[in-house]
C-alpha cells in the first residue's frame, strides 16, 4: 500500500513539474515576405484593363483599393532578381514587405525559395514565381 501511495505522489510531483515547464517551438516560420508590387487601382475594372500585358499576377483588395502583385519571396536577393526582369521589360514595380500568416503557404514558399535561389534564367524565375502565385491564390486567397 505504501509503494502505491508513494508512486502516486512522486508521479504527481513529476508531472506537475513538466506541466509548468516553458517550451519553445522547435520550428518557427518566418512570416516576413517580400512582394513585387505593380500598381494600386481604385476599381477592379481599371485593374483588369491595365494588367492585360502581365502574364500572371495576384491582387489584394484593401479597403477601396486593389493592389496588384507580380511576385512573392522571403529573400530580398530573390525579389531583386525578379524585379530586374520586370525592369528590363519596362514594367515599373516596387518591393513591399508583407506579413503572411498562413503557415502552410509559408512552408511551401520556403521550398520554392530554394529553387529561386538556384535559378538565374528569366524563364526559370518566372515559372517558379507563377507556381508561387498559384499556391498563394489556392492557400491564402481561396483558403483551401
Amino acid at each position: 500500500m505504501f509503494a502505491i501511495l508513494s508512486g502516486a505522489v512522486l508521479g504527481k510531483v513529476t508531472f506537475d513539474k513538466y506541466s509548468s515547464l516553458k517550451v519553445d517551438e522547435v520550428i518557427s516560420y518566418n512570416t516576413n515576405t517580400y512582394m513585387l508590387k505593380y500598381k494600386t487601382y481604385s476599381s477592379k475594372k481599371k485593374m483588369e484593363e491595365d494588367v492585360k500585358k502581365i502574364d500572371r499576377y495576384i491582387y489584394i483588395k484593401e479597403g477601396n483599393d486593389i493592389t496588384v502583385y507580380l511576385a512573392i519571396t522571403t529573400s530580398k536577393d530573390n525579389i531583386k532578381k525578379i524585379k530586374k526582369i520586370y525592369d528590363e521589360e519596362n514594367i515599373k514595380t516596387s518591393i513591399k514587405r508583407v506579413d503572411i500568416e498562413n503557415e502552410e503557404f509559408i512552408q511551401n514558399l520556403n521550398e520554392y525559395e530554394k529553387l529561386l535561389t538556384a535559378a538565374y534564367s528569366k524563364s526559370s524565375l518566372i515559372t517558379i514565381e507563377n507556381q508561387i502565385l498559384s499556391c498563394y491564390e489556392k492557400l491564402v486567397v481561396n483558403d483551401e
